[in-house]
């Protein structure tokens, strides 16, 4: 009994998270007008945000070895404040292309015969477990500096990766319904 209490009272807040969640990714101002821009989110993160090279830049050791090797007075204080800030920025960036890109997944969905239940699930719960690793990724540059969570934010990178993934997947099912008209300048 106490095991079924358990599960129902655990169920009953996952649903409710996932509501509050769904809710407010489609009234943030976040939320996009249709496929152009999603292409648009997606090309962002795959050649932007998510290459790995950038990823190890923005969260490497080397540079912050270097301005500690300067002489000059406040410059590895200055170099730590600078770093947090474009570790923030990417993050950020990062959460509101994988967003967009959601929220054209869910409202494309919507309209889609075939939608397979456990599928869209199995993908809620990805997005819920990356907003998740962004929350704390965030909390924790605060914390100890992004240097030091090189690790967990390359998690966060694959996971924005596999979910662009699925949204990719998502638009080539979208050109197969509805053909995209390419504007040539």
């Amino acid at each position: 009994m106490t095991g079924t209490i358990l599960f129902l009272t655990v169920g009953s807040v996952f649903l409710v998270a996932l509501f509050v969640l769904l809710r407010r990714s489609s009234s943030s101002e976040r939320r996009i007008a249709g496929p152009t821009q999603a292409y648009e989110a997606l090309n962002a993160l795959q050649s932007e945000l998510l290459p790995d090279w950038l990823v190890d830049r923005v969260f490497s050791d080397e540079d912050r070895e270097f301005a500690r090797g300067e002489e000059a007075p406040g410059i590895l204080h200055l170099f730590d404040t600078e770093r947090r800030s474009v570790a923030l920025s990417w993050l950020r960036q990062t959460q509101d292309y994988v967003a967009q890109l959601m929220d054209f997944h869910v409202r494309f969905s919507r309209q889609r015969p075939d939608l397979r239940p456990s599928t869209e699930v199995k993908l809620t719960l990805e997005y819920l477990q990356f907003r998740f690793t962004c929350s704390l990724l965030a909390t924790m540059i605060r914390i100890v500096g992004p240097v030091r969570v090189r690790t967990l934010a390359g998690r966060a990178a694959d996971m924005a990766t596999h979910l662009g993934g699925a949204s990719e997947a998502l638009l080539a099912r979208y050109e197969d319904v509805v053909p995209m008209k390419v504007t040539q300048n």
